[in-house]
């Protein structure tokens, strides 16, 4: 004859059920694609020339690693891809040279509104900085991030791009970076990461050039300055991470 369970055990059972109704298991938050920023990137063509500055990065590939940046690459505004609405326009980041050594290469799982990819990336290039363009204030919750150069499938679509600088019909490609948000420590000054589960990643577009150079004050924590803008050639996307392992 079956032996009765005893007391004891059937209300650590019940206890279990209820437990496991009223606290669920945690889960990660997925990433709202549309709701967080996108960047379309130009090329700075003219600025005040600077000294080179020292920063410690540290992000979820790498540990602490100092390094130097110089000169700006380029300034990244935020850009409605498809109609979506600009949910933070005051959301700007200039772009760094802030290359760096990963051993080994990582493979690294993504998704973000053009679907799912795995991407190889084979070393840290640039550091994304929030920027304040004109009056438009400082963005206050804005990742700083840690670029990798990334190899992986290309997109192959078509999508319309409107920004501050101008609508257009552009071809958008392969990947180029895959960017890490970063904790970045400059002049005894760490700041800390703000939203840790979104990344980005950033494809090479292609589409009719302006012909019509801008200029517009910029400051960040590296610098107060005029910058001069004419050509696009990434867009930058929020993703998720989903993993990584080594090549």
């Amino acid at each position: 004859m079956a032996r009765k369970p005893s007391l004891v055990v059937a209300l650590l059972g019940l206890l279990g059920l209820l437990l496991a109704v009223v606290v669920p298991t945690a889960q990660a938050q997925p990433v709202k694609f549309e709701k967080e920023t996108h960047f379309r990137c130009y090329t700075v063509s003219q600025q005040t020339p600077e000294p080179a500055k020292t920063v410690t990065l540290r992000d979820q590939f790498m540990g602490p690693t100092t390094l130097t940046v110089d000169e700006p690459l380029e300034f990244c505004a935020p850009t409605s891809k498809e109609g979506l609405p600009i949910e933070e326009p005051e959301e700007h980041l200039t772009i760094y040279g802030a290359a760096a050594e990963l051993t080994p290469h990582l493979t690294v799982f993504t998704e973000d509104q053009f679907g799912t990819r795995t991407l190889e990336v084979v070393g840290a290039r640039t550091l994304l900085v929030p920027t304040e363009k004109e009056e438009l204030g400082f963005p206050t919750r804005l990742n700083h991030y840690w670029c990798y150069q990334a190899e992986g499938p290309k997109v192959g679509l078509s999508v319309t791009l409107d920004d501050q600088f101008g609508t257009d019909q552009v071809r958008v490609e392969r990947p180029k970076y895959f960017c890490n948000p970063v904790e970045k420590t400059f002049a005894g000054v760490t700041v800390r990461i703000e939203e840790r589960k979104v990344h980005l990643t950033c494809y090479e577009i292609f589409g009719p050039q302006r012909t019509t150079a801008t200029t517009f004050s910029a400051r960040n924590q590296f610098e107060q300055d005029m910058f001069t803008v004419t050509s696009f050639d990434l867009l930058c996307v929020p993703s998720a991470k989903q993993g990584f392992q080594p090549v």
